[in-house]
């Protein structure tokens, strides 16, 4: 494969692995990656530079950058998606401290911020997965990153490019900047996921007007036997019926939750169908509200298991 270069940092697959040269910080050092191509997992990594001295200093003795390089090797499979891990490795780490630091950081931030957008991401979903900082979410509320985080886009965005003259990050505009795919758990992996609508939602009148009911819909557990029985076929089972658990939001504590039936039979292809047609009757019911629905493949329950 000939060698693609993202901002000076060169990337290569070999028959043995993935090779990369020009990492910031490195100049003249190739680090190659071992792969498993069966799996695409990273292996061992080896740095080497002509010339250099056996006891000096190496790409490979920064544990940070080994990790960032491993996911890079990793990625170079996810292209384009995948390449904002090679992108990190042409700019320095934010983490560490070093001179005219706070301008680094944000050239650094500002960079991997829009690339992020251009490839469709959540710039803090990105940005948090490239370098470590945790995300903590929580089912129908934001996702909530580090302070560490925030506190280097702001740098970002209060810093000015002294070619410029102007913010190294500009100002986030919603209908410009929203996200189309986030980074999931596997951090070098994507998945595609509609952003919030870039529009202003639509006025509720109504007694229930400024409250939103929140459904949870989950599967029921599949019979133990059925169950054992796919597996003998190489076959996944899924539970039978839908189970439907509703919460006000804080402003409606108070109100009692609406009675939810349990809808039996769904089929994955119904599903969708279903749901909205119970989200679409809540809402004639409560003139006003808003009501959400979270569907996951959570088991709750086992329905009845006799012969």
């Amino acid at each position: 494969m000939m060698p693609q270069t993202i901002r000076n940092v060169e990337v290569e697959l070999t028959g043995e692995g993935v090779v990369l040269r020009n990492i910031w910080g490195w100049p003249g050092w190739v680090v190659k990656v071992d792969i498993d191509w069966r799996t695409w997992s990273s292996g061992a990594v080896t740095c080497t530079k002509p010339g250099a001295r056996a006891n000096a200093r190496r790409p490979c003795d920064d544990p940070e950058l080994v990790r960032r390089i491993k996911k890079a090797a990793e990625a170079a499979r996810e292209a384009p998606r995948g390449s904002i891990w090679l992108l990190s490795l042409a700019f320095p780490t934010p983490h560490k401290k070093k001179p005219n630091g706070v301008q680094l950081r944000a050239e650094t931030i500002a960079a991997m911020y829009r690339y992020a957008l251009n490839l469709g991401l959540s710039p803090k979903r990105a940005i948090s997965a490239v370098y470590g900082l945790r995300v903590v979410e929580a089912p129908g509320e934001r996702a909530q990153y580090t302070r560490k985080l925030e506190r280097w886009i702001k740098q970002a965005r209060d810093t000015k490019n002294p070619l410029t003259r102007r913010s190294y990050l500009p100002e986030h505009v919603r209908e410009r900047d929203a996200p189309r795919q986030w980074p999931i758990d596997r951090d070098h992996y994507m998945r595609p996921r509609r952003a919030e609508p870039a529009i202003v939602r639509p006025n509720r009148e109504g007694q229930y007007a400024g409250h939103t009911l929140l459904l949870r819909v989950t599967r029921t557990l599949a019979p133990e036997r059925a169950v054992r029985e796919a597996q003998e076929r190489g076959e996944r089972l899924i539970g039978p019926d839908l189970i439907v658990k509703g919460a006000w939001s804080k402003s409606a504590r108070s109100l009692e939750v609406p009675s939810l039936p349990i809808l039996r039979a769904v089929s994955p292809l119904e599903t969708v169908r279903l749901v909205q047609a119970l989200v679409k009757d809540l809402e004639l019911r409560y003139p006003g509200i808003e009501v959400r629905a979270i569907v996951t493949a959570q088991a709750m329950g086992r329905p009845d298991d006799s012969p």
